[in-house]
């Protein structure tokens, strides 16, 4: 008999398999709660009738993992599902020793454990909808004719001529590093003709924050497109990627974020989010907000500015999301271009979601003696640099582009504390294990 998924069982001869997670033993009965990757359902076990699978039963432990074959039956006093499993066979495949983790435990304890911290219903459900939004994020790119790439996660090149890289010890006698962002690599594929490109791939930061934003590897969506006049249509893209990507999730998965979460999915429900320059911005924290973004900080928005700043947004436009846009230019990569009427600023912006920046985007510097003169301008030896300047030499065309992290998007759709929840197995400072 094939196995079927809880979620698809009928009236019937059923063969179901999971784990326990939770078990009523009583004088005469026993009821088992059984969870596999859809759902869960009932075994229901008369003592009297089945001695044989009660005394099975009995031997188990919390999260231990069975087969069971067994008649399923509508049962309208059964609150799980309206139905039960009337077992006729259980097959033990492993008993479980006392589990060292409980629901409530501190997160680092979790993280210790998270293969078994991970057996919940609403963190499956997390890890559904992020499959989701990529499967979204990849119909969104093909519908638009983008290509899609995969750069090396294995370079020589320092991709954003800063600290933040991890290099590896030996690469057959030769100095390498794990990349940061497929950055340079992506701009490769303006140069080839590609047109529009994206990737759903992994970063690499050498970055020893312990903030609950910041980790060491995560997965981005990144994306570049070419013949562009400014960093408005890297924008509009990236509007229109979310509008797809959010409302289509809302769709898809609303009813189930609801009966978990206990509220609404996130939607979109404009055309456009609101574009605040960053001089705009820091007049309306200290006007509104009476807040002012620390003088270290200027040249960009500090964590509370961000947060202040989008609640601002949501009173005044009733959006979740802001770009900031016009950064200084020596406050962003070197690859950023000029404003055209204003040279000290960048045609770059920030995407804010909640409170929390998700996205950093740019029109890039495509003209080599330009791009040269930025990189020596960012304090970068221009040798250095010679084969990322090399990809411009023979025909450049004008391009910008983006990357959208996957965890601090879904950290801050679900409102979650800290990205460690919506990572598989999460990497920090301090975290290098399971």
């Amino acid at each position: 008999m094939e196995r079927t998924l809880i979620k698809n069982l009928k009236e019937g001869k059923q063969k179901v398999a999971g784990f326990i997670e939770h078990i009523r033993d009583k004088k005469s009965m026993q009821f088992v709660v059984l969870r596999d990757v859809s759902g869960a359902v009932q075994l229901t076990v008369v003592k009297e009738e089945h001695p044989d699978l009660a005394e099975k039963i009995s031997s188990l432990t919390l999260h231990s993992f069975v087969t069971v074959e067994g008649e399923y039956v509508k049962n309208e006093y059964v609150k799980l599902g309206g139905g039960e499993i009337l077992p006729t066979a259980i097959t033990v495949e492993s008993v479980a020793e006392p589990l060292p983790i409980m629901a409530d435990a501190s997160p680092d304890l979790r993280m210790d454990y998270r293969w078994i911290d991970l057996r919940d219903e609403k963190k499956f459900f997390m890890f559904q909808v992020q499959t989701a939004m990529e499967k979204y994020a990849f119909e969104y790119f093909t519908s638009k004719d983008f290509i899609e790439i995969h750069t090396p996660k294995i370079t020589g090149l320092s991709s954003e001529g800063g600290s933040e890289v991890f290099e590896l010890k030996n690469y057959f006698g030769q100095k390498a590093y794990l990349t940061q962002s497929p950055q340079l690599y992506k701009q490769m594929a303006m140069m080839a003709g590609f047109d529009k490109v994206f990737e759903i791939g992994e970063y690499f930061r050498a970055n020893p924050s312990f903030t609950s934003r910041h980790d060491t590897e995560f997965t981005g969506i990144d994306v570049e497109i070419s013949h562009i006049e400014s960093c408005e249509e890297v924008m509009k893209c990236e509007e229109e990627l979310l509008i797809y990507i959010v409302n289509n999730l809302n769709k898809n998965f609303g009813e189930k974020y609801k009966e978990l979460f206990g509220k609404e999915m996130p939607s979109i429900d404009v055309e456009h989010f609101p574009r605040i320059p960053l001089k705009t911005a820091y007049e309306i924290l200290e006007k509104e907000k009476n807040y002012i973004v620390p003088r270290s900080l200027k040249g960009d928005l500090d964590p509370e500015g961000e947060r202040l700043i989008c609640q601002y947004v949501k009173e005044k436009y009733n959006s979740d999301y802001v770009f900031i846009t016009d950064f200084p230019i020596i406050a962003r990569a070197f690859y950023t271009k000029k404003k055209v009427d204003n040279e000290e600023l960048g045609e770059c912006y920030d995407l804010l979601y909640k409170g929390h920046e998700i996205t950093s985007g740019a029109q890039r510097e495509h003209r080599y003696e330009f791009l040269k003169e930025r990189i020596k301008e960012n304090g970068i030896n221009p040798d250095t640099m010679q084969e990322y300047l090399s990809f411009f030499k023979y025909g450049a065309p004008s391009h910008g582009g983006f990357g959208l992290g996957i965890t601090r998007f879904l950290t801050k759709l679900f409102d979650l504390s800290t990205v460690k929840e919506i990572t598989f197995l999460f990497r920090g400072p301090a975290r290098l294990y399971p």
